[in-house]
């Protein structure tokens, strides 16, 4: 019978591909039985330690293969894995620590001084471990690593135990602990693997930039090590070393989080010098896409399949679509869908007493299936909210055309009601993004003293461009309602981000509260 469990994905090609490349980080290889050893010899360490089944570990790295030996440690032996954004400052690793109630706190001398400042005000936390650095009463990570026994720890594990609790971005306010068992886990592995066909073939070279302590970085990592895959490490945005390494490794799958970081690769000078003709499939998702976008990504990987989606850590899997040069030529408006629903799941759109809404009605996605979450965390009051009849509420705002397309409006607490009508941001978003000077933008309601509340834009210009509100206000007439204009504007050089990279509009709502009546200077530079 095949175990239902995350550390057998793991086992199983270290079994099969003993001496193909498991990781790729900072020049250095590490083979599939090197790793499952390193894992295995952990998993001995952490039991010795006093670490059983159930217990949660919560740890702090950048991408690196620290992360990924902690992971399949802490699965196999039972426990539950809580890795945290490693942008947090001290107070929310604390928060998110004793949220998640952790037994063992692991960290990185990278973030010695803001661990520093809280853990000996950890409510729960009984053991301290250290890596690249010796600090007294605390467990040495390296030295863990070199138990004796590299035997697999064969501790009983069922699909319904926790894998993880794994917190999310915080895009709308503070973080919740979802709970994923190994079920949902292995069942989001499966679904992402049929639908981007990564299964198929062990010798694929997986590139991910985005955190591994995020949904989309973690679940990319479980596809490649199910597949026998080479997976690629970016600790952090370099756009010369991301090409160099897609050239050098020649890699076939590339996930970089949000879109636009992509423009970031293209705007290198000399672009044209890396062979990049390898990448055969680009993933986009965690924010707006346009049209040039899309074909610069074609001009720039010739060989490539765009595919954009989107997900959550709630839900798992998600949807996806295959954004094809003629697709986009010819049907521009699907650049502003998400795709159809992934394998082992099902959507629905849903009015607010539960009931389906027509096609093309806007209505909040309610999804069910093997790969979605247990609930949150200790919130039994969020988790009765958000799961009804075995369906997620996911708080999103969908719609869907006739030939099964779907379309994210909004989320649910972002919708714009401006006098007495609803106005999705995300649509806004599209229109203004399209516009040439446009990097990026983000569109938020802020009180107003007319209108209750009004649509305000902030605007990321591409370098050496500029726009006024009116000719913005003009961009969007033929292709919005004139209630769905913004009224107000500001420029920025940088958004506040979640570590995904998404927008945090809440942030956003904040600084600007008092906008439309000061009219005062409000900016992030």
């Amino acid at each position: 019978m095949f175990p239902i469990n995350i550390g057998y994905l793991l086992t199983l090609n270290a079994n099969r591909y003993p001496n193909k490349t498991a990781l790729l980080y900072k020049g250095r290889r590490f083979s599939y039985r090197e790793i499952n050893d390193t894992v295995n010899r952990l998993a001995h360490s952490l039991m010795d330690l006093g670490i059983t089944k159930g217990d949660k570990v919560g740890f702090i790295f950048p991408n690196c293969n620290q992360i990924v030996e902690l992971l399949f440690a802490i699965v196999k032996i039972g426990a539950i894995a809580v890795p945290l954004n490693h942008r947090l400052v001290s107070q929310e690793i604390k928060c998110l620590v004793d949220t998640a109630e952790c037994k063992v706190f692991v960290y990185s001398d990278m973030y010695a001084d803001k661990v520093a400042e809280v853990k000996q005000e950890f409510n729960t936390v009984k053991m301290l471990i250290s890596s690249g650095i010796s600090i007294s009463g605390e467990c040495s990570y390296e030295q863990l690593c070199t138990h004796e026994d590299n035997t697999e720890p064969n501790v009983p594990i069922l699909g319904s135990d926790l894998s993880r609790i794994q917190f999310t971005g915080g895009t709308t306010g503070r973080s919740k602990g979802v709970m994923r068992t190994h079920e949902s886990d292995i069942f989001q592995t499966i679904s992402i693997m049929t639908q981007n066909k990564m299964g198929a073939n062990p010798d694929e070279v997986v590139m991910v930039q985005c955190p591994l302590h995020h949904q989309g970085g973690m679940s990319w990592l479980l596809s490649a090590i199910a597949t026998g895959a080479e997976f690629v490490f970016c600790d952090v945005f370099n756009a010369e070393d991301i090409l160099r390494q897609i050239q050098d490794y020649k890699v076939t799958y590339l996930l970089l989080l949000p879109p636009v970081t992509y423009l970031r690769l293209y705007d290198v000078p000399n672009l044209k010098d890396y062979d990049l003709t390898s990448v055969k499939y680009v993933q986009m998702s965690a924010g707006g896409t346009s049209q040039s976008i899309i074909f610069k990504t074609y001009d720039v990987f010739l060989n490539c399949e765009v595919n954009y989606g989107w997900g959550q850590t709630e839900s798992g899997a998600g949807t996806n679509i295959v954004l094809t040069r003629e697709l986009v030529q010819q049907h521009p408006e699907k650049t502003k869908s998400i795709g159809r629903a992934m394998p082992l799941i099902q959507l629905r759109i849903v009015d607010e007493e539960g009931k389906d809404v027509p096609i093309g009605e806007v209505g909040e996605c309610i999804v069910k299936g093997p790969s979605v979450m247990s609930g949150y965390y200790n919130q039994p009051e969020l988790t009765a909210k958000a799961i009804k009849d075995g369906w997620i509420y996911t708080g999103d705002m969908f719609k869907q055309d006739e030939e099964g397309y779907y379309y994210i409006m909004d989320r649910k607490k972002d919708m714009i009601k401006t006098g007495g009508e609803n106005v999705f941001a995300q649509e806004v978003e599209g229109v203004i993004r399209s516009h040439s000077s446009i990097q990026d933008c983000a569109v938020i309601g802020i009180p107003d003293p007319i209108f209750g509340e009004a649509v305000m834009v902030v605007i990321k210009l591409r370098k050496g461009c500029s726009i006024t509100l009116e000719e913005i206000q003009e961009h969007c007439k033929c292709q919005l309602s004139s209630y769905k204009k913004p009224r107000y504007v500001d420029f920025v050089n940088q958004f506040p981000v979640d570590s995904a990279g998404k927008i945090q509009k809440f942030k956003l709502r904040e600084i600007y509260k008092t906008f439309s009546t000061s009219q005062s200077e409000h900016s992030l530079r």
